[in-house]
């Protein structure tokens, strides 16, 4: 069996049982080989779990051996295919993915091992596992796939991995990995410490003398056990004063966008008012006074002019010619598309006034909720000082306690050891936490680059798919890293949808809020969205039986998307589909119809698989149903 997936799409046909999702499966494990993130199916979201690539288990290397008779001995599979300009051909035995032969541009690595290092390199990812991840929340479009737009913890590391370098990315799975760790081996260290402390407490209740220092030893234990219950209420509301700082920064990270798009309205506003100002032949002059006033920079002379920018946007606002200040109230040429300008000029400028207001107010609010979470942890701070110093005034006097109690004096000071040990690790894993938000809250800014690029690809694809008016919000959700510790706030999007019975967007938290066709097709867009942005130029597209729950019109709608999406230069789409009536088959295939290479775009498998017992009994219908269907090829 030999297929070819040229650029553009390419149509799978076949019925129940012909093999569409083992084809599929087949091309998946083609590139993944007998490795795969463990768990990855397992719960509702993407979650902190490990992404590194590990061996699957000998069952599921088997599942093609399990197909057939023979159990796939001697059987092979070699599919080439491209990874930016990087051309990888790899060739793996059927019966245990083993890999046979594979070829990565120049180099031909002969271990899984350095066969993925090849991979991720080309890739331009961190890991082999994030080429896995790829594959499976973009690339192929399973049957039981899980919807990337309304998983946070999946997104940032999609966002992650396609939008930072490669070693950021890879500095970003570390620390994460390294938080989740010590938080773990912490929290295990502190319930041997816990332990200790039970059984320290039964200790001194046995003492009989030493009066005078068990007086001073249990005074001082009262205050300790004071601070620590106070220390214990502070940190028990130490996540709602976080969530209120984090709101608060949303609110100003929101309001610094609104006043970006603001400036950018009041700038293209003054380019058309430029606009009004010229007649229709100087263009040139028209585009050499924009060019100044929007890039500072003289076309003419080269010199970098604020000043003379400056000098036109005055005279601008004030109502004067640009070139040679002269009053415009007195002249009689383009009055009225002069004055509509000036009034989008004065409109948008309101509207700049407006969101500066509104920054400032955000930066307040941000400042003062910062503020008190600042003093909250200053406060920890100090009791957890306090307790330190009480901490070793009380291994002083245990040392000075009678002889007979040498077991309890030893016991005290292994755990004030351990307790020492204890607060070592959690500062180190609190420095870790900040360490590691720091650096998100950087990677952020960078992601925020190309959000608007996203939020814009997506609402062209969205809205071909759907009737409905569709939107994303660029937002961040704050998480915890392991089971304790501050929330890092994470970017994300955030899906809103108009209804039946709203007209304006509303948030749709969750894929029950959306119906089953809407829900499919709303993350598809998303993911198209994503690779289309970050595929510079190319990106692939494997689509298992996207018809199940579609009606006829909604059908026709999905592949028209489809076909445009493999039409645009450098993508490759392949779609599988069962041989049913309705309108996404004939659609895709006029679609196709239309290319050089018709024929080669469609692979039938009612032509290239062993017929399953209900095709054998109803070939003349089904072959009825192909004719008329693929006529258009013909």
């Amino acid at each position: 069996m030999h297929i070819e997936c040229r650029p553009g799409l390419t149509l799978v046909v076949g019925a129940n049982g012909l093999g569409k999702t083992t084809l599929i499966t087949l091309l998946f494990r083609l590139l993944t080989g007998p490795s795969d993130i463990p768990q990855l199916g397992v719960g509702d979201e993407l979650g902190f779990r490990r992404l590194a690539a590990s061996p699957i288990p000998p069952f599921q290397r088997g599942i093609f051996a399990s197909r057939v008779s023979n159990r796939a001995v001697g059987a092979t599979a070699r599919i080439q295919f491209m990874l930016g300009a990087t051309t990888i051909t790899v060739e793996r035995r059927l019966d245990t993915l083993a890999l046979v032969a594979a070829k990565v541009g120049d180099i031909e690595p002969q271990e899984e091992a350095a066969f993925q290092a090849e991979v991720a390199k080309a890739a331009g990812l961190g890991s082999f596992g994030d080429f896995i991840l790829m594959l499976r929340y973009l690339v192929f479009y399973f049957e039981d796939r899980r919807a990337l737009v309304w998983d946070p913890s999946a997104q940032r590391q999609l966002l992650r991995m396609l939008f930072l370098p490669p070693d950021l990315a890879q500095r970003w799975t570390e620390l994460e990995r390294s938080i989740l760790q010590n938080d773990s081996r912490m929290r295990n260290f502190q319930a041997v410490v816990g332990k200790e402390e039970k059984l320290l407490t039964k200790g001194l209740a046995k003492i009989t003398d030493g009066v005078a220092l068990r007086a001073e030893l249990q005074a001082l234990e009262t205050l300790q056990e004071t601070s620590r219950e106070r220390l214990e209420d502070l940190e028990g509301y130490t996540d709602e004063l976080d969530k209120q700082r984090q709101d608060a920064r949303l609110s100003s990270l929101r309001a610094k966008q609104d006043r970006e798009a603001r400036f950018r309205a009041l700038e293209h506003a003054k380019l058309l008012a430029i606009e009004a100002r010229f007649p229709g032949r100087l263009e040139t002059g028209r585009y050499m006074v924009a060019h100044l006033m929007s890039e500072l920079d003289c076309l003419v002379c080269g010199t970098h002019a604020p000043e003379a920018a400056q000098m036109y946007a005055d005279r601008l606002s004030s109502g004067k010619c640009v070139v040679c200040d002269s009053d415009l109230a007195k002249s009689e040429q383009i009055v009225e598309a002069r004055e509509v300008a000036d009034e989008r000029v004065a409109k948008t400028a309101h509207q700049m006034e407006q969101a500066d207001r509104e920054l400032a107010t955000t930066t307040r609010e941000r400042e003062m909720a910062e503020a008190q979470f600042d003093a909250h942890t200053a406060e920890m701070t100090q009791l957890r000082a306090e307790i330190a110093t009480r901490s070793a005034r009380l291994a002083q006097i245990v040392e000075m306690l009678p002889p007979d109690e040498a077991a309890l004096r030893q016991q005290r000071t292994e755990l004030a050891a351990i307790r020492s040990r204890l607060e070592t690790m959690k500062a180190e894993l609190a420095e870790e936490r900040a360490t590691f938000r720091k650096f998100v809250e950087e990677c952020t800014e960078a992601l925020l680059s190309s959000s608007a690029e996203i939020v814009a690809t997506f609402e062209q694809f969205a809205g071909k798919f759907l009737s409905e008016r569709v939107s994303l919000t660029w937002t961040s959700r704050p998480a915890a890293v392991g089971q304790g510790g501050e929330a890092i706030p994470f970017p994300a999007f955030e899906l809103n949808m108009t209804g039946s019975d709203f007209s304006d967007t509303v948030r749709r938290a969750g894929p029950d809020d959306v119906s089953e066709s809407q829900r499919e097709f709303i993350d598809l867009a998303f993911r198209m969205a994503l690779m289309r942005t970050a595929g510079q130029g190319a990106a692939g597209l494997v689509i298992d039986t996207p018809e199940s729950s579609l009606d006829a019109v909604f059908a026709k709608r999905a592949g028209d998307v489809l076909l445009r999406f493999g039409a645009e230069p450098g993508n490759t789409v392949l779609v599988t589909s069962n041989l049913v009536e309705g309108s996404l088959l004939p659609t895709l295939i006029s679609g196709i119809a239309t290319t050089p290479e018709k024929a080669a775009r469609l692979v039938d498998l009612f032509e290239i698989a062993r017929p399953t017992a209900a095709v054998t009994a109803d070939r003349d219908e089904y072959d009825e149903l192909r004719a008329k269907l693929f006529e258009p090829l013909r």
